[in-house]
């Protein structure tokens, strides 16, 4: 008798970004151990793990250069859910005694939160708007890896998805406008450019609060859990 190959189970979810239904199944004892191995590794080898994973899940049938960053955390954390436990164990240190705390927190309760000031278009003068487009998980990794005005600014222009006229004209950036693209920039207002940043600040993003009394002084604290990085496994 051979070894019988297990079945996998597969299970449907929806993309934040466009309600659209996704198929996934969960990862496997050999994706896990590549989480496992990139774990201590830095910002970007976990990103470039993490769309690995989502990627191989999802049947490779979605667009993982086109997918935006929250909806590839929220597609992970699903997979986590199915693949290890629906409960992530956490703990918080009190704000007032110091105290470490035990804390859960169901992953269902876990959305992708969306800001109201959020917009993806914008006028920078009467004349002239600029349309945004959400960064690839990686390029976004990478800017938090390495938090400064520079990284942020080559993140921003990455994010340009057009530039368009009031009057109705519209240039759809490609590859070939980066230097273009960077003089558009450096022309900007601080005004301006400060308005492009809302874009970045207010993106959607995966994010949860939960409510935790210490055990030794009563005190409530609110663990705030925002991306992977703060409940990656």
């Amino acid at each position: 008798m051979s070894i019988p190959k297990l079945e996998v189970p597969t299970f449907e979810l929806k993309l934040p970004s466009t309600n659209a239904k996704v198929a996934f199944r969960p990862f496997l004892v050999k994706e896990h151990k590549a989480l496992l191995m990139a774990k201590d590794g830095s910002e970007e080898e976990v990103a470039r793990v993490v769309e690995e994973i989502v990627d191989i899940c999802t049947f490779k049938k979605l667009n993982m250069r086109m997918l935006a960053h929250f909806d590839i955390e929220f597609i992970f954390m699903n997979l986590r859910a199915k693949s290890i436990s629906e409960k992530l164990e956490l703990v918080i240190n009190c704000n007032n005694c110091d105290t470490r705390n035990p804390f859960s927190v169901h992953i269902p309760n876990i959305q992708v939160q969306k800001s109201p000031e959020h917009k993806t278009k914008m006028m920078l003068t009467d004349d002239i708007g600029i349309e945004m487009k959400y960064p690839r998980y990686s390029d976004l990794a990478d800017t938090l890896g390495n938090p400064n005005e520079e990284s942020l600014f080559n993140l921003l222009i990455s994010c340009v998805k057009g530039v368009y006229s009031a009057s109705g004209d519209y240039h759809e950036v490609t590859v070939d406008d980066k230097q273009e693209l960077q003089e558009f920039f450096d022309t900007m207002t601080v005004t301006q450019y400060e308005q492009i940043k809302q874009f970045i600040e207010t993106m959607p993003k995966l994010s949860h609060r939960e409510q935790v009394t210490c055990s030794k002084c009563g005190t409530i604290n609110t663990a705030r859990l925002e991306n992977l990085t703060n409940f990656f496994l």
